[in-house]
C-alpha cells in the first residue's frame, strides 16, 4: 500500500509491504533502502487514528521513542490491520470496541464482552492488569503472558478459541478472542436436567477434549490447566461445540521444564504434587490426567477428589487413591477401562491422547445403564442394581465377573439376567433370552455433529476495564495455584 508521512514543509510518500515477520516502509517502489523496518516483537506497537466518522485515517509506529504517523485511506488501513492482527500489539482499543459487560474473572484478569463498533460482531477480551504483572520483581508473569500470546498465535484448530487481536493500553493488555455463547462445561452439566448426561453426550464431550489434547501434543504444547471451567460451549446446549480456552499456564514441551506445583487442585496430575529426588519434567501426560478427572465427573456425576478444603483436596489429589471397584457395575467396561488408563498415577504408563482416541470405547456400542436398571425394576419389582451390589460380597462380585465373561456380556447385564431367572417360577423360561444388549438400550457410534479518539484521553472502555481489574489484584494467589 501507499501511505503519506506529513511534514511541515513537504510530505513524503512511502510504499509499505507486510511480511510474515516484519513490516517495511520505503520511499522507493522496489522497496530498496527501506527507511523503516518494523519487526514483530513483544515491544512492537501499532497505533491508530480515526476520523469523526469513525473511519481509519492514520497508523503510527514507535521509532526512536516517538510515534511517527502515516496517512492513508480507510480501506487500505483496514486491510493493513487485518494482516497485522494477532502479530503485534495495537493501541487505541476504544476506537474499535465498546464494552460494558463482564463475562468472568480470575486471579489475574477479567474477561469482558466487547462489541465491534463497525459491525454486530462480538468478541471476548481477556484484560490483564499491568499492575498485577509488575507486582513481582521477576519477569515470570510477563513471560507467562508473552508465552500465552505466542501459543494462541500458533494454534489453529476448531477445538480451541481463536485469537483475533492483541492490544496494549496505558494500564492493561487485552487479548481479543472468539466469544463463545454457551456456558462452561461445569455449569452445563450442573444445570442439565436430572443432572445426568446421556452416554452419547459423554462420549462426544471427552472425544472432543482428547482430540484437542492430541493436537496440542503434536504441537509440543502442554496446557497445564485442563478443567471443566476451561471447556466452553460455543453454542448454547450443544455439547458437540466444545472449545478449550485459557492458555495462561500453557508452555512448550521443549525445552523441558522441571515439575513445579501448577494447575487447579483436584485436576493436577499426581507426579506434579509428589516430591522426588529425580529431575522430572512436564509432559503432555499431565493434561491427560486432568482430562481423566473430567471424564470421571461426566461418567459418575461425582467429584473425584472430594474434601472440606483445598488442603485436603490437594492431599487426596497427591495420593491419587481411586476406588474403581465402586463403579465396576455402574459403568460400561470400555468406559471404565479408558478411565483407568487416563487416571493412571504413573505418567509412564498413563495413556497418551492418541492411545485414548484409539480405545474401543469410541467404537463400541453404548449401553445406558440407567435404562437397564429401570427395566429390571419393572420386570421384577426389585429395587435396582444398587441393592444387588449391597447384597453381594466381594467374592460373589468376582465370581459374577468371571461368569459374565463366559457369557460374553458385561457384569451388569449378567446380573439382570440372573435376577430374572431367580425371580420367576420357571427358571429355564429366561435361559436363552438375550436380555442384555437390548436394541432400545443401544446407541451406535456417531461422529461429532460439528467438529476515534486521541491518545491522551482515557476512554470509557478502559475506565470500565481498569475499575474491574483493580478489585481483584489483591486476590492473586487465592483463586488458583500458579507456577512459583
Amino acid at each position: 500500500m501507499i501511505c503519506l508521512r506529513k511534514h511541515i514543509l513537504k510530505s513524503k510518500a512511502y510504499y509499505l509491504e507486510v511480511h510474515d515477520d516484519q513490516m517495511i516502509l520505503s520511499e522507493h517502489k522496489n522497496m530498496s533502502n527501506a527507511k523503516y523496518v518494523i519487526k514483530y516483537t513483544w515491544e512492537t506497537r501499532i497505533m491508530w487514528k480515526a476520523s469523526d466518522s469513525q473511519e481509519l485515517c492514520s497508523f503510527g509506529i514507535y521509532y526512536n521513542n516517538r510515534i511517527k504517523w502515516f496517512d492513508s485511506d480507510h480501506n487500505s488501513l483496514n486491510l493493513l490491520k487485518i494482516h497485522l492482527s494477532g502479530k503485534v500489539f495495537f493501541g487505541n482499543i476504544s476506537i474499535f470496541y465498546d464494552s460494558n459487560q463482564l463475562l468472568g474473572q480470575g486471579a489475574s484478569s477479567k474477561v469482558c464482552l466487547v462489541k465491534c463498533k463497525k459491525s454486530i460482531s462480538q468478541y471476548a477480551a481477556k484484560c490483564i492488569s499491568k499492575k498485577y504483572l509488575l507486582q513481582k520483581k521477576s519477569n515470570d508473569r510477563i513471560n507467562r503472558l508473552q508465552q500465552e500470546i505466542q501459543i494462541l498465535q500458533k494454534i489453529d484448530h476448531s477445538n480451541f478459541v481463536k485469537l483475533h487481536e492483541i492490544y496494549q493500553g496505558e494500564n492493561s493488555y487485552y487479548i481479543v478472542t472468539d466469544y463463545l455463547e454457551g456456558n462452561t462445561l461445569y455449569n452445563y452439566i450442573k444445570t442439565y436436567p436430572d443432572d445426568q448426561l446421556s452416554s452419547y453426550q459423554v462420549r462426544e464431550a471427552i472425544k472432543i477434549i482428547l482430540t484437542a489434547l492430541n493436537y496440542l501434543a503434536s504441537m509440543n504444547i502442554i496446557h497445564r490447566d485442563i478443567k471443566l471451567e476451561n471447556i466452553l460451549l460455543q453454542k448454547q446446549n450443544d455439547i458437540t461445540s466444545l472449545k478449550v480456552i485459557d492458555f495462561g499456564l500453557a508452555l512448550y514441551k521443549y525445552p523441558p521444564q522441571k515439575l513445579s506445583v501448577c494447575g487447579t487442585p483436584g485436576y493436577i496430575a499426581p507426579e506434579i504434587l509428589k516430591p522426588t529426588d529425580k529431575e522430572e519434567y512436564f509432559t503432555e501426560k499431565c493434561d491427560i490426567f486432568s482430562a481423566g478427572v473430567i471424564f470421571f465427573k461426566l461418567l459418575t456425576k461425582k467429584t473425584l477428589f472430594r474434601a472440606e478444603n483445598t488442603l485436603e483436596i490437594m492431599e487426596k489429589n497427591k495420593l491419587c487413591q481411586i476406588n474403581f471397584q465402586e463403579f465396576e457395575f455402574k459403568l460400561q467396561k470400555e468406559a471404565l477401562n479408558l478411565l483407568k488408563g487416563m487416571l493412571d498415577p504413573n505418567p509412564n504408563t498413563r495413556y497418551s491422547a492418541q492411545q485414548c482416541l484409539d480405545h474401543p470405547y469410541f467404537s463400541c456400542k453404548l449401553e445406558n445403564i440407567s435404562i437397564l436398571q429401570e427395566i429390571l425394576d419393572k420386570a421384577t419389582g426389585f429395587s435396582g442394581i444398587t441393592q444387588i451390589i449391597d447384597y453381594k460380597n466381594t467374592n460373589s462380585i468376582g465370581q459374577e465377573c468371571q461368569a459374565a465373561q463366559v457369557k460374553k456380556c458385561n457384569p451388569t447385564s449378567y446380573r439382570i439376567r440372573m435376577e430374572l431367572r431367580k425371580r420367576t417360577k420357571s427358571p429355564r423360561k429366561y435361559a436363552d433370552f438375550q436380555f442384555y444388549y437390548p436394541s432400545f438400550c443401544q446407541m451406535n457410534s456417531c461422529e461429532s455433529l460439528s467438529s476515534k479518539g486521541s491518545s491522551h484521553n482515557v476512554s470509557q472502555f478502559e475506565n470500565f476495564i481498569n475499575d474491574k481489574l483493580d478489585s481483584v489484584i489483591e486476590e492473586d494467589e487465592k483463586q488458583q495455584i500458579h507456577k512459583q
